[in-house]
């Protein structure tokens, strides 16, 4: 898989500080990042401002979907997202949970989510592709339909 192109989206999302501004740099530290294995340019979803899902706050999330394609195996691009969001100041992290069993969500300056890997199915503890909420979340399907709209010769949505 690591040598066959394959189109990448990720989506994005900020509910601390500059929310814009952490998505920008977290789009430039992935291209920097991902250079040498990056060959298409990458398109850019308009941000969206999203309430955020799964859990109470007082500042809302900006989302934005990117997309590229890439030669970057999944594992490997999974490394490159966590080391862009600690590398941003969000601490290492492993899902958590509460008591009856479901997610915990918290605020946070980056958080990068691999939707979509070509055609890819992944189910692996650590890496799940397509993401399993994608289709749960508003925002991600307006992230994707937008994504759609700028690529329509590739296909986003099932």
């Amino acid at each position: 898989m690591g040598n066959i192109p394959q189109r990448v989206t990720l989506i994005l999302g900020s509910n601390m500080g500059n929310r814009e501004q952490n998505i920008s740099i977290a789009v430039s530290l992935l291209v920097t990042e991902l250079a040498s294995c990056i060959y298409s340019d990458v398109t850019e979803t308009l941000m969206i401002e999203t309430a955020p899902w799964g859990f109470e706050a007082d500042t809302p999330f900006i989302n934005q979907a990117i997309s590229f394609v890439t030669t970057c195996p999944p594992e490997l691009l999974l490394k490159v997202c966590q080391y862009v969001e600690q590398k941003m100041g969000r601490e290492a992290h492993s899902p958590e949970y509460d008591t009856s069993g479901k997610r915990v969500y918290h605020s946070r300056i980056i958080d990068i989510d691999i939707a979509l890997y070509g055609n890819l199915e992944i189910d692996l503890p650590q890496l799940k592709i397509p993401h399993p909420q994608i289709w749960e979340r508003d925002y991600a399907k307006r992230l994707l339909l937008d994504l759609q709209r700028l690529l329509p010769e590739i296909q986003v949505l099932p």
